[in-house]
């Protein structure tokens, strides 16, 4: 699918967290400076028709915005077939991560780094808090942010600790605000266009809101994630997000007791056999 001139989408079904399906992969620029992002990539499938359709014979660099599964799958068959190379953040800048028979194809990032793609020109932004080796890529003259899976088009991303680190996730967010994006087009679900700054400001709002929820149930004595979450997601949650919310949305509550613990507003109860939690 085409968004603007010389950025198409193709939407892969993938192995991911409900209520989403599918990644979206993104291919921006043309054949020789063509940069994929989010590539999922099997003969025959769609981002292997948008190439064709799109007469793309070879690549410039194949970007993956974190290292999970289902935003890279097939890329070592991907690059042998296309060429090109593997942007990823610098902690993950291993073959095995992405079962790559080559490392030399890999190019590590840290963030602030300019990429050239056709006529665009992308920023590299670290974004921690989903994955600590998140990255976004920013076109600046579109306000086009390749959100990954910091922003979604559906839904919320779930911040999963050890790797997932809310004071991170918060921190990402709020320098996202700060920034002129006109159009997000998220890894799992569709591309925002309309109240975008509205959808980050409301993101921020969600996790404070669920955070001052988790304080409210500290407060009443509850000390575990998974007394909590039933505390404090109801039945509309479940419903939308179906039966296997519950594991899921305890790995967030600990990630916002986390948060607290590490300003200072919660601790963390020696000896439990599980994390238990009380308000200071």
């Amino acid at each position: 699918m085409k968004l603007m001139r010389l950025i198409h989408q193709a939407t892969v079904s993938t192995l991911t967290l409900p209520p989403h399906h599918s990644t979206n992969g993104y291919l921006i620029g043309g054949d020789g400076e063509a940069l994929l992002i989010d590539p999922i990539f099997q003969q025959g499938n769609p981002l292997d028709t948008c190439l064709q359709e799109n007469r793309i014979r070879s690549i410039r660099y194949a970007a993956v915005t974190h290292p999970h599964p289902d935003h890279h799958g097939g890329i070592d068959p991907l690059l042998s077939r296309h060429g090109g190379r593997l942007l990823c953040h610098r902690d993950t800048a291993e073959p095995t991560v992405f079962r790559l028979t080559d490392g030399a194809r890999l190019k590590p990032l840290s963030g602030g780094e300019s990429i050239e793609a056709g006529p665009y020109t992308l920023q590299v932004l670290h974004t921690p808090g989903h994955s600590p080796a998140h990255l976004c890529f920013y076109i600046p003259q579109e306000g086009i942010l390749f959100s990954g899976d910091t922003i979604l088009g559906r839904g919320t991303s779930i911040i999963s600790p050890p790797e997932g680190d809310m004071a991170d996730y918060i921190t990402t967010l709020r320098t996202l605000a700060a920034m002129d994006i006109r159009i997000i087009c998220p890894a799992h679900g569709p591309v925002i266009t309309e109240g975008v700054r509205e959808r980050i400001d409301w993101y921020i709002a969600h996790r404070m809101m669920r955070e001052a929820r988790v304080v409210e149930a500290l407060k009443e004595g509850l000390s575990t994630p998974s007394l909590i979450t039933r505390r404090i997601y109801d039945e509309a949650d479940f419903r939308m997000h179906g039966h296997d919310l519950q594991p899921r949305a305890e790995r967030t509550v600990l990630a916002h007791l986390e948060k607290l613990e590490k300003e200072g507003a919660v601790v963390r109860q020696a000896n439990a056999d599980s994390p238990h939690f009380r308000i200071v």
